[in-house]
C-alpha cells in the first residue's frame, strides 16, 4: 500500500471528538483535583455543593466547548473538501506536509468557533438576566483578546491533530485489512485453480511419474516409518538434521534437500525456499505481510505458515498454476544450508 486512501470515517462523525473533548476534560478535572484539591474544595464550597459545582462546570465548561470542538472538525472536513485531500502517500515527508497543511485551519478556528461559543456559555451561565451589554462587553468582545486566544491554543492543537490522525490511522489499518483479505482471497482462489489443474491433468511433461521418488523412510524417537511421499506435508532443515512433515509427525529422513529436490516430482513438489520443499496438495494459501515478504500457510493440523520472500512467490504462483519446470536450482552443499 503505497497512499492511504482518505475516507475520513472518524472525522464524519463528530460524536468521536466530543467523546474525545469529554475524555481530555475529565483528565483535567481529575488532575486539578489531585495537584490543587483546596483550591477545588474552594470552589466546590462557594458553588454551594457538589451538584450545584458540576451544573457550572456543565454550562460553564462542557457545554460550550463541546461547540467548540464540533466547530474544529467540521473546519478541518472542510479543509479537506475545499482542497481537495482524499490521498495521502505512505512516506513521512508527505504526512508530514498533510499535517502542516492543516495548521492555518486549526489556528484560525478560534474565530470562528469562539462567538458561538461564548454565546451558549452567556445563554446557559446568565439564565434568565441577559443583558446585551454584559453579552458584549464580556462574552463577545471582551474574549477576542491575546490571552484568551492563547490559553485556547494548546487545546485547538490537541484536538485538531488528535482527530485527524485518529481519522488517518483509522483510514489506514481498514485499508490494509481490505488489501490482505483481497490478497488472501486471491491465493484461496489460485490454489482452488491449481487443484483442479493436478485433477485434469493425466500426463507429466518433464517425466514419467516412476521416475520419481514415491516412498521413503523415516524415524523418529518411536521408531521407523515407511510412507509414500505423497503423504509429506513439507520437508525441513532443522540443525543440520533433514526432516519430513507428515499427519503422524515429523519423522528424520536420510536424504538431503538437494537431492530431495532432483528426486521428487517438480509438478508436486516445490523448493520455495533454501530450507523448505512443500507438497503442491498441502498448500492451504498466501498472503502479504511485510516488507515485501508473504506468508505461505500450509494444510497442516497447526497451520504452519513459511515467511517467503517477494523473488519466490512469482514461480511459486507459476507452478501452482501449473507449470511443471522445476523452478530453483539451489547448487549450494546442503550440509551448510542452516533452519532460519
Amino acid at each position: 500500500m503505497k497512499a492511504i486512501q482518505l475516507t475520513r470515517t472518524f472525522l464524519k462523525k463528530p460524536i468521536y471528538g466530543i467523546g474525545l473533548l469529554l475524555g481530555i476534560v475529565l483528565l483535567i478535572e481529575g488532575l486539578s483535583w489531585t495537584s490543587a484539591y483546596t483550591v477545588k474544595v474552594e470552589k466546590l464550597v462557594k458553588a454551594g455543593g457538589l451538584l450545584p459545582y458540576v451544573s457550572l462546570w456543565l454550562r460553564s465548561l462542557l457545554i460550550p466547548e463541546i461547540c467548540s470542538t464540533y466547530i474544529i472538525i467540521t473546519l478541518i472536513n472542510l479543509h479537506h473538501t475545499r482542497y481537495k485531500i482524499d490521498s495521502v502517500d505512505l512516506t513521512w515527508r508527505d504526512i508530514t506536509k498533510y499535517e502542516l497543511l492543516l495548521l492555518p485551519t486549526i489556528l484560525l478556528s478560534f474565530f470562528v468557533f469562539n462567538p458561538a461559543t461564548e454565546t451558549i456559555r452567556f445563554l446557559l451561565e446568565q439564565f434568565p438576566n441577559y443583558t446585551f451589554s454584559k453579552y458584549w462587553e464580556v462574552y463577545l468582545g471582551g474574549t477576542f483578546t491575546a490571552g484568551i486566544y492563547f490559553r485556547y491554543l494548546i487545546p485547538m492543537l490537541l484536538i485538531g491533530y488528535i482527530v485527524t490522525n485518529t481519522s488517518l490511522l483509522s483510514d489506514y489499518f481498514t485499508q490494509r485489512q481490505e488489501a490482505q483479505e483481497a490478497a488472501e482471497s486471491q491465493a484461496a482462489m489460485a490454489v482452488q485453480a491449481a487443484q483442479a489443474a493436478i485433477a485434469a491433468q493425466t500426463t507429466v511433461a518433464a517425466a514419467p511419474a516412476s521416475n520419481y521418488l514415491s516412498h521413503m523412510k523415516g524415524k523418529n524417537q518411536h521408531g521407523e516409518l515407511d510412507f509414500p511421499v505423497e503423504d509429506v506435508y513439507f520437508f525441513t532443515i532443522e540443525d543440520r538434521y533433514y526432516y519430513a512433515q507428515l499427519e503422524k509427525g515429523q519423522y528424520l529422513v536420510a536424504k538431503t534437500l538437494n537431492e530431495l529436490e532432483t528426486e521428487l516430482d517438480p509438478s508436486r513438489f516445490f523448493r520455495i525456499k533454501r530450507d523448505y520443499i512443500v507438497n503442491r496438495q498441502a498448500v492451504l494459501n498466501y498472503a502479504y505481510w511485510e516488507n515485501g515478504k508473504y506468508i505461505v500457510r500450509l494444510n497442516t493440523p497447526d497451520r504452519h505458515e513459511i515467511v517467503v520472500p517477494r523473488a519466490r512467490m512469482q514461480e511459486f504462483r507459476e507452478w501452482l498454476q501449473g507449470n511443471g519446470q522445476r523452478p530453483y536450482a539451489d547448487t549450494s552443499t546442503d550440509s551448510f544450508i542452516m533452519a532460519s
